[in-house]
Parts: structure tokens; C-alpha cells; sequence
């Protein structure tokens, strides 16, 4: 069977245009966590995936609930892009007898299916070369029951039988540092593949 475009290509196309320009527009953040009353702000070097106070300025709820710090960097890099809102995250947990229990995952807020087309084209591309022990996906997942906002999560396919924590958090830290430079060229891709 082939798949037939919707009707209002054109009108489609330039959405897709839009939504990858909307996105140059708005990242990467240059100090996605950073304020003036941090107690490392410095102007002259930008504020980083490592920065010790990551885990507290990442969160909604910086006393009580800091992020984890195993998945603070995928947390800041996904954030630094500049069109995605990161809401929770998990950096994944085994169980008493060292069997994974929770995958780490993050979940975040999308204007833009174009911006999560291209975050998935990016995971995608990094497994293929390698770089991941597990394919990573974005799904759409559930919320508060009052949250009317649809939620996305960043997570390690479930498809994978035997992952190991240990690779995921592996995987955790291979995303974060190349998310940036996957994530352009993939809105690059988007672009060019819609004449």
C-alpha cells in the first residue's frame, strides 16, 4: 500500500518549512539552566551539561525533588535545544536482585511534531551508527489526568529484551553529548526532504 500525503501538501510543506526555521529561531539556548544569582555564573563561559548546579535549576521543585544526576545531561541538553520543556525524568533503576526495574527516560512538552519528527530522526541516526547499545524512541505518553498538554518521553525502546542499566546510562551520556549536532542536522533533513 502506499501512503498518500494528506490533502494541502503545499500548505503541509510549508508548516514543515516554518516549524525548522521556528526552531533555529529559538536554539540552541546558550544558558538553558544559568542565572545571574548562580553561584558559578560567569558570562564569558556558558553554562554546561556537568554544572553541579544542574540538578536544582532543571527542576520545578529544586528543594524537594532535584534531577537525578545521571540523567541531568540528556535533562540539559534536550532543554538547551530551545523547543523542547523537559517536565520529569528518571535516570533508570534496577531492582534488589540487579535486574532493571525503570529505564531512565525523559519526559518533555512539544509545540511541534516537526521539532519531535526530528529528535526521533536524531536517536534513530545515532543508533544506526552505533553509537547506542539499545534504539531510543519518542513516544506520546500520559500526564496529570488535569493536564491538558500532550506529554512526550525519550526513552530506550521496550523491544529490547535483557538491556542492561548500566548500557542505558551509557546511552544516557553518548545522547547528550552529541544531541546537539544530530538535532540540527536532522531539521536539516526534515527540511530538505520537503520539496
Amino acid at each position: 500500500m502506499k501512503i498518500r500525503p494528506r490533502t494541502g501538501v503545499q500548505k503541509q510543506k510549508q508548516t514543515v518549512h516554518d516549524e525548522v526555521a521556528r526552531a533555529r529561531r529559538l536554539g540552541p539556548l546558550l544558558d538553558p539552566v544559568c542565572v545571574q544569582d548562580c553561584p558559578d555564573f560567569n558570562p564569558g563561559n556558558p553554562c554546561h551539561r556537568m554544572c553541579s548546579w544542574a540538578p536544582l535549576r532543571l527542576s520545578s521543585e529544586p528543594q524537594d525533588a532535584p534531577l537525578e544526576t545521571g540523567i541531568v545531561p540528556l535533562v540539559f541538553e534536550l532543554k538547551k535545544l530551545g523547543v523542547f520543556e523537559p517536565c520529569w525524568s528518571c535516570e533508570g533503576h534496577n531492582d534488589a536482585q540487579s535486574v532493571l526495574w525503570k529505564h531512565p527516560r525523559v519526559w518533555f512538552y512539544s509545540d511541534s511534531v516537526v521539532h519531535v519528527r526530528a529528535l526521533s530522526i536524531a536517536l534513530n541516526k545515532l543508533f544506526a551508527n552505533g553509537a547506542l547499545s539499545a534504539p531510543w524512541v519518542v513516544m506520546v505518553t500520559f500526564s496529570d489526568a488535569d493536564n491538558p498538554d500532550t506529554t512526550f518521553s525519550l526513552e530506550p525502546s521496550s523491544l529490547v529484551a535483557g538491556a542492561k542499566l548500566v548500557d542505558l546510562k551509557a546511552d544516557v551520556g553518548v545522547i547528550a553529548e552529541n544531541l546537539g549536532v544530530v538535532f540540527w542536522q536532522a531539521c536539516n533533513q526534515v527540511d530538505t526532504h520537503v520539496p
